[in-house]
């Protein structure tokens, strides 16, 4: 079959697809979901020319088939609380869907790394596996949109549409002095006028400090659904904005215009709505244009809310309305992790409920029972190290790559089940440049283009993405050669995440066997058993018969110093003065409302996990940092260990950077090499051996796979994809 011909964009008008954009509830910034202030009606200009949506029953095809009056054409379109894209095969109401940015092993998000291959090759599995709509937080570079419609051309039945974000950093800044929103203006007003241009294949960047540069000549238009403005706002940005205003007069456009009552931040937002909405009718465009938000400053109270930046300030799109000239409409739009806005777990009507997360996704959609709500970020990390705990174990991080993908797709679901438009997951790709809560303070000297060369498996924020990027070894070597001891022989091997050792004995270790490394060269500790000279800083120690391994660190090095904890919340000394390594997830938090204080909460990475982690394995686990391998009783044993960099103390294994906490600031030093001992009861033992300690300044060699579970996660794609509007 040839390729279809790409759709038209002419003007469409109906009163029908305005629902609550044109008649949004008004309720109070910050009030509960269920206080609801009716509103007046904007009444609608009589349609011309109007086309009908489709309904009859959905076919396979996903191919647009927008409904056209006039000048505009009309992709996509709100009815009531739903959105409706417009195909072939029927109008499709629920919208599933991923994340993407230009994230490639050892670069930065703002390298603009991925070519037009890499995005080829991606879209096809993409495919594969069930993705219909594609999230883009910003303008990206021109590769992704050339090979965009090069895939939609080589398979124009079944399209990925696009989701495309607006925004500039400084509208989530989290850091430095707030300003207000209407001084970032000028910079929000172009980045508009870009991306408009950009999607239509006519914007040309050269000779300037705006990224990425380049020239955008694919027309992707025929393929955007829905529009997004904005960010995940900063309170402080917006109490700046809300307390600053000159005036509180309602903001009135052609296509878009606010409440009695709007807030500053929220006039602003639907004057950057209204220049969007321009750029694309000059073009002949109208799809729906939703803006950002997050449980930071939701328009819902809170009370149980420990911290405070969470519940200042809200942000209500019911106070944004959308006038006849648009009759794609709009939508409420969150990210909402099942594990991250803390009052998930102290609020009570949440925290008693069967699914806090369910309940509080229940209470938005209450709020805005008139309005499409679409989930724009959602999701869970296959990393070992954890950042936050959620209720059902959708915790963000320590899950396997098979218990990441049955939460996401059961995530999907329950969006579907709610009434939702539509989910989006995370991210397509682990992100190696992507930092976390608990490991910031141990990197936060190390320069981000020197962190994005090695991918930590303690920090969760580096593994939400479906495709995995499993890394290069570099090559065994053998430390260790003893063949007439009962340990003959060491080999070791290092990846940009971990350091892999191989023990080979010639019979079954029933007894603890001690491992100790000295990076330092300073004083240090015994062997965890109680041998040795004290000059170790971080051991293993395992127990055969107990089927467990301990990673431990001498007390003085623990990171956890790093990270602002009372004494009296420390991991202690449980063992000759070393303490199992841990993660700070949370510090003390006192219980609003009450005299209780939530203590502090730690993950023990140092329990080491027990597995293979051989993709290719049946019982793969991807956590998995140790193995004992005994193909029968009269073979050798062979005791493998993977240690991540970060647990052998360092901050940049890259330039051999080791960290050194000092007064609860992190202090750099350079590891030239580590001495190893390993004591067990063993003939030969102990026997002590030097690691070389590698350094890299180049992207590591990497190949791509979808994580292991996948399949569960097609099946949810699958099924959420099938519903359409009746």
């Amino acid at each position: 079959m040839s390729p279809a011909p790409r759709p038209s964009r002419r003007q469409f008008l109906t009163t029908g697809l305005l629902a609550a954009g044109s008649a949004a509830a008004l309720s109070a910034c910050s009030a509960p979901a269920d206080s609801a202030t009716p509103v007046p009606t904007i009444t609608p200009v009589p349609p011309t020319d109007v086309g009908m949506p489709t309904t009859g029953p959905a076919g396979d095809s996903w191919a647009p088939q927008p409904l056209d009056a006039g000048a505009l054409s009309v992709l996509a379109a709100q009815r009531g609380d739903r959105l409706l894209l417009h195909t072939v095969g029927g109008d499709r109401d629920f919208w599933a869907g991923v994340g993407l940015s230009a994230a490639l092993p050892g670069h930065l998000r703002t390298d603009h790394a991925p070519g037009v291959g890499d995005y080829r090759r991606w879209f096809g599995l993409m495919a594969e596996l069930g993705v219909r709509l594609v999230r883009l937080d910003t303008l990206e570079a021109p590769a992704l949109y050339e090979a965009l419609a090069s895939h939609n051309d080589a398979t124009p039945e079944s399209p990925l549409y696009l989701l495309q974000g607006v925004s500039v950093p400084a509208l989530a800044a989290t850091t430095g002095r707030a300003r207000s929103f209407a001084e970032h203006t000028k910079e929000m007003s172009a980045a508009i006028a870009d991306a408009s241009a950009a999607i239509h294949g006519d914007l040309r960047r050269r000779d300037t400090s705006v990224t990425p540069r380049g020239s955008w000549s694919a027309d992707v238009s025929p393929w955007v659904a829905a529009w997004l403005v904005g960010a995940s706002w900063n309170p402080d940005a917006v109490l700046v904005t809300d307390r600053g205003a000159s005036s509180s007069a309602p903001f009135s456009g052609r296509y878009f215009m606010t409440m009695p009552g709007a807030t500053a931040t929220e006039r602003w937002i639907a004057a950057r709505m209204e220049e969007l909405a321009a750029h694309e009718a000059k073009r002949g465009c109208c799809v729906p244009i939703g803006a950002a938000n997050h449980p930071a400053t939701d328009p819902l109270t809170h009370p149980e809310e420990p911290n405070a930046d969470e519940d200042r300030v809200g942000v209500d799109v019911n106070h944004i309305g959308v006038l006849t000239a648009w009759p794609a409409g709009t939508f409420a739009a969150y990210t909402a992790m099942p594990y991250d806005p803390t009052f998930l777990r102290h609020q009570a009507s949440y925290a008693e409920s069967d699914d806090p997360y369910r309940a509080y996704l229940q209470d938005l959609r209450t709020h805005h029972s008139s309005l499409p709500l679409l989930i724009t970020e959602t999701g869970v990390p296959s990393s070992l190290g954890q950042s936050n705990l959620g209720a059902n174990d959708r915790n963000e991080g320590f899950l396997s790559e098979q218990q990441m993908m049955k939460v996401d797709a059961d995530l999907l679901t329950m969006l579907r089940d709610l009434g939702c438009t539509g989910g989006l997951l995370s991210a397509w790709n682990d992100d190696w440049s992507a930092s976390s809560r608990p490991t910031a303070p141990r990197v936060e000297k190390i320069p981000p283009a020197r962190r994005a060369l090695w991918h930590d498996p303690l920090t969760s924020g580096q593994w939400f993405g479906l495709l995995a990027h499993d890394v290069a070894r570099a090559g065994q070597k053998v430390v260790h050669d003893a063949p007439t001891d009962e340990m003959t022989r060491v080999v070791t091997d290092h990846d940009a995440a971990y350091l892999y050792l191989t023990f080979y004995f010639t019979r079954r270790v029933t007894s603890p066997v001690d491992v100790g490394f000295d990076l330092y060269g300073s004083d240090g500790l015994r062997l965890p058993g109680g041998s040795g000279d004290p000059k170790y800083d971080v051991a293993l120690q395992l127990v055969p018969t107990m089927s467990t391994v301990t990673m431990y660190v001498r007390r003085t090095l623990d990171p956890t110093r790093l990270d602002g904890l009372p004494s009296l919340f420390l991991p202690r000394a449980t063992l000759r003065g070393w303490v199992d390594q841990q993660l700070t997830l949370s510090g003390p938090v006192e219980s609003p409302g009450g005299d209780d204080v939530v203590p502090a909460e730690m993950q023990r990475v140092g329990e080491l996990v027990m597995g293979s982690w051989d993709p290719t394995d049946q019982g793969f686990d991807s956590r998995a940092t140790w193995q004992l391998v005994r193909p029968d009783p009269m073979a050798p044993m062979e005791w493998r260990v993977r240690l991540p960099w970060s647990m052998l103390t360092f901050a940049d294994p890259t330039r051999r950077l080791g960290l050194i906490p000092n007064l609860g600031e992190p202090t750099l030093l350079t590891v030239r090499g580590m001495d190893v001992t390993i004591e067990s009861s063993t003939p030969g033992s102990p026997a002590s051996f030097t690691l070389p300690v590698p350094t890299w300044d180049d992207p590591p060699a990497t190949t791509e796979r979808l994580k292991a579970g996948s399949e569960v996660l097609r099946a949810a794609f699958a099924d959420t994809a099938s519903h359409t509007a009746g």
